[in-house]
């Protein structure tokens, strides 16, 4: 028992790993009805992601019928297959918080090319970002629940890691992936090719020195500028490799399916939004409302508002690419059509990566009031959500009402990021202003 005892106190990410997996399992075990009556909840599944419409679609799939018939099933042909449904949930909560444990280790948050944080050593340890998402209440309840959205998660921090690592093709596979099991992450395709493009420019001396653990750490490297790749040239192979991958996956699931109807059905959801079960984002009462005349062009105003953010964020934050990419995944976990808590909480653990930032937003913005409003909200969601639908004491304002607010303390702590990030890079470029109050005019 010592040497147990032992092994884990030399390893806190294994005892992490172990003991978020055990959770996982044992409330499974103690309570049994709890994944059916989280698979219900329309906080953590949507019509593209619920595990209930996956099962009537492996249904129809193994009697020879086609699932894409009947517009009710609207996920990507792949995972058409029998799922050992709680362990591999909990494999892919491990395998992304592992990922999380390796980006938080390459240092990109705090240092690129051409930039360095002066609070760099503030930064939490990555076993710490790691618990973050582990032990995230929104990212077990979401595990627990089985939408396959947790699919696209796991392969979106898979593209963010490779990026670090400055391996651009598996990035650009990965978030291909991503891409082809939801559609939303394709926004993330500017920041993560920026963050790819950053790793593969950045000197080895630098890279060793700001978060590497390998033998050239501390030491000097030549480096020939003629060797890395231009701009324009990498991003252009950066995004072929990505519209490669994405047509190989459509032509494999064509041969894994009598039609093409998959396509509409999969991609064109998001973009057409013919389901309006509500969930807790801003689309579904919005289109419930909306005269059949100006659907589609408010449809387009929604989806170009979510698209306005990507490349401006790649422009503001060159300099820290990593936080372009976590900016963008609030903008999705916030805006996204059939928004739900599991990209929110993955998004929540992914702020951790840039924890080196904190001070400025606690101290100077409204984090707190935030925080208490996400759960203000989480608390009463449910509630008003029961009091429309089972307890007819209300209507359907009750429950949009409590999803406006939870959209505003996620936009609060969007922008508290935004600033702190910010900030920082302002105060490394001006050391004299570091702790002084700032006015734009």
């Amino acid at each position: 028992m010592n040497t147990i005892t032992k092994v884990y106190a030399d390893h806190p990410k294994t005892l992490l790993f172990s003991s978020a997996a055990a959770l996982r399992i044992l409330l499974v075990l103690a309570f049994p009805a709890l994944p059916d009556l989280l698979t219900g909840r329309v906080e953590i599944s949507s019509p593209v992601s619920s595990f209930t419409r996956l099962q009537e679609g492996l249904f129809l799939y193994q009697r020879g019928l086609d699932p894409y018939d009947g517009g009710i099933f609207h996920q990507s042909p792949t995972i058409l297959g029998r799922l050992p449904t709680i362990l591999l949930y909990t494999a892919l909560d491990i395998l992304s918080a592992s990922n999380l444990c390796h980006i938080a280790a390459s240092g990109a948050a705090y240092a690129s090319r051409s930039y360095t944080s002066p609070r760099h050593h503030r930064h939490w340890n990555p076993v710490s970002v790691a618990a973050a998402y582990l032990l995230n209440p929104l990212t077990l309840l979401t595990c627990l629940g089985r939408p396959t959205s947790v699919f696209a998660i796991f392969f979106v921090i898979l593209s963010v890691r490779e990026a670090c690592r400055a391996r651009s093709v598996t990035s650009a596979f990965a978030l291909a992936l991503a891409s082809y099991v939801s559609l939303h992450p394709v926004l993330l395709l500017p920041p993560v090719g920026l963050l790819c493009y950053d790793r593969v420019c950045l000197p080895a001396t630098e890279a060793a020195g700001r978060g590497g653990d390998g033998e050239t750490k501390g030491k000097k490297v030549a480096i020939d500028q003629r060797s890395q790749p231009s701009g324009l040239g990498f991003g252009l192979i950066y995004l072929a490799t990505f519209v490669f991958s994405v047509a190989f996956l459509f032509v494999l699931s064509r041969l894994l399916l009598p039609s093409w109807n998959f396509i509409p059905s999969v991609y064109l959801t998001p973009l057409t939004l013919p389901d309006l079960t509500p969930n807790p984002g801003l689309w579904w009462y919005f289109f419930i409302e909306m005269f059949d005349a100006f659907r589609n062009f408010f449809l387009g105003v929604f989806w170009l508002h979510m698209l306005s953010y990507s490349v401006p964020f790649c422009l503001r934050l060159q300099k820290q690419p990593l936080a372009a990419v976590v900016c963008m995944m609030g903008i999705i976990a916030i805006f996204e059509p059939y928004a739900n808590i599991g990209e929110v909480g993955f998004w929540l653990s992914s702020i951790t990566l840039l924890s080196h930032t904190f001070e400025l937003a606690s101290t100077h913005r409204y984090t707190f009031a935030a925080l208490a409003a996400l759960l203000y909200t989480v608390m009463l969601g449910p509630v008003f959500h029961h009091l429309w639908l089972y307890a007819g004491s209300g209507n359907a304002n009750f429950f949009y009402a409590i999803t406006l607010v939870w959209a505003l303390a996620l936009i609060i702590l969007l922008t508290d990021t935004v600033y702190s990030v910010l900030r920082d890079e302002w105060e490394s470029e001006r050391p004299e202003g570091k702790g002084k109050e700032v006015r734009q005019l």
